[in-house]
């Protein structure tokens, strides 16, 4: 029996306080993938309890981590080695940057990680383990099964869904760009609803999909039939997704998920003009109208979440004025702004890397504080303007005004509604104070501060 320990690395419980704290799912699926002969755990430090390297039992510690935790899964991963535990990881950033996890793991796992999983652990077992595996991100997804619920921690507030994965598109911010070759593919519906059962008892669900409508006609009627299968099923819980903005032109795509207990559709609008989208690759965004889709999304009764970017380089101090102005004009109920952040290996990374603007401390890469150089904005101006737009939609006014065309849109969302809002409020609270004090003691507000300890002040 080989005892093998999963792992979220964070440096501090960053994901709390969100306002949709919703669990990760590549480890639970790995572990869907992982032989009986292995006794396994998993340390979630997003959420949940540190992994002690000094103490932890373990033959094989195997670690999926964002930027914002690579150095603490360097750390960690450092010590175990010294004990004789081998580490294998996977994730955006290993997969972006292979040649610097290498110098703390014994393997790297790239691309989707269940195939390339089961070829390492025969490998693990047979000791001859190589450096990188590669999985295939456009692989028929029949055998991937559902996953492995009971290691997800329970300190989440809502649980997560996978109906489908991959996204075609190349946003040159988007992390999935350092994926290669992706190929949007559904995950059959047996497994799906199967997965479905066991969280039917929670409240509300969030699918994962990085769009759930997909991509073509054909994916559109696969999506109608799952949704149908859905509502044959009278399943409770209501769920909300991402999605494009075509599916504005899906009316009964739309009355299908609505019926199926969607009540809410993040769609990145992410810019309001040509020269912006242009300049992010978001070429499927131009010449839409979106007002227009948002009023055909609100037509089904489904809320709308938008997604926009502050800190691009067409945009200049006042933009978030103007962003406000629009938002409103477009009558969107729920904003995301993010900073506009260079991730690893994503072409924004690169072009910026050029022109020594891109961001250098993993420590601080996170969407909720800025790390680029920004043309237009220092990050202190940039954290008072996003703070300003946030402020507005999450102000009594706003509120008012939204809950009063829901109180007569759709009753069954008002709990939820008023629920959802407080988080939110707490949420940008917590994530203000976090923006801030990265800034601390920079005069200029150009070059954001580590907001934890360095790694090797780090104590593991």
């Amino acid at each position: 029996m080989y005892k093998l320990v999963f792992c979220y690395p964070s440096f501090d419980k960053e994901n709390e306080g969100t306002e949709m704290l919703y669990s990760p799912l590549a480890l639970a699926y790995l572990a869907t993938h992982t032989p009986d002969h292995y006794q396994v755990t998993l340390y979630d430090e997003y959420v949940g309890e540190d992994l002690d390297p000094h103490t932890v039992d373990a033959d094989l510690v195997a670690f999926s981590s964002l930027s914002s935790g690579i150095n603490r899964a360097y750390a960690l991963a450092d010590v175990l080695r010294k004990r004789g535990i081998t580490c294998v990881i996977g994730g955006a950033h290993a997969t972006a940057m292979p040649e610097e996890a290498l110098q703390h793991f014994d393997a790297v796992i790239q691309g989707e990680g269940e195939g390339p999983w089961r070829e390492f652990l025969r490998d693990f077992e047979k000791g001859a383990i190589k450096p990188t595996y590669f999985g295939k991100m456009n692989v028929p997804l029949d055998d991937l099964g559902v996953p492995h619920r009971a290691l997800i921690h329970p300190n989440y507030h809502y649980p997560s869904l996978m109906t489908s994965r991959g996204c075609p598109f190349s946003c040159s911010f988007c992390y999935l760009s350092v994926y290669k070759n992706r190929k949007y593919r559904p995950v059959p519906h047996a497994t799906v609803l199967r997965d479905m059962e066991s969280v039917k008892d929670h409240a509300l669900v969030i699918f994962t999909d990085e769009n759930f409508i997909g991509y073509s006609e054909k994916d559109y009627e696969d999506r109608k039939v799952l949704l149908r299968e859905m509502i044959a099923r009278k399943f409770k819980f209501i769920w909300g997704c991402q999605a494009s903005t075509n599916i504005a032109d899906q009316p009964e795509l739309m009355e299908l998920m609505y019926k199926a207990g969607c009540r809410g559709v993040f769609v990145g609008f992410e810019a309001t003009d040509e020269e912006a989208l242009r300049s992010i690759n978001k070429k499927h965004n131009l010449n839409v109208d979106y007002k227009d889709i948002v009023k055909k999304i609100h037509k089904q009764k489904i809320v709308v979440i938008a997604s926009t970017i502050l800190g691009m380089d067409n945009q200049r101090s006042g933009y978030h004025l103007t962003l406000i102005k629009e938002l409103k004009r477009i009558k969107v109920d729920y904003v995301r702004v993010f900073y506009m952040t260079a991730w690893p290996g994503t072409t924004l990374y690169k072009e910026l890397a050029a022109e020594g603007r891109a961001p250098t401390d993993w420590n601080a890469l996170r969407k909720d504080i800025p790390t680029t150089k920004f043309k237009h904005y220092t990050h202190a101006e940039i954290i008072v303007a996003r703070k300003a737009i946030m402020d507005y939609f999450f102000g009594k006014r706003h509120f008012i005004r939204v809950f009063s065309i829901w109180l007569f849109r759709d009753t069954s969302l008002l709990t939820l509604f008023v629920k959802l809002w407080w988080r939110n409020m707490r949420s940008e609270n917590i994530r203000n104070e976090r923006a801030f004090r990265s800034i601390e003691g920079d005069r200029n507000g150009t070059v954001a501060a580590p907001r934890n300890k360095e790694p090797e002040e780090a104590t593991v």
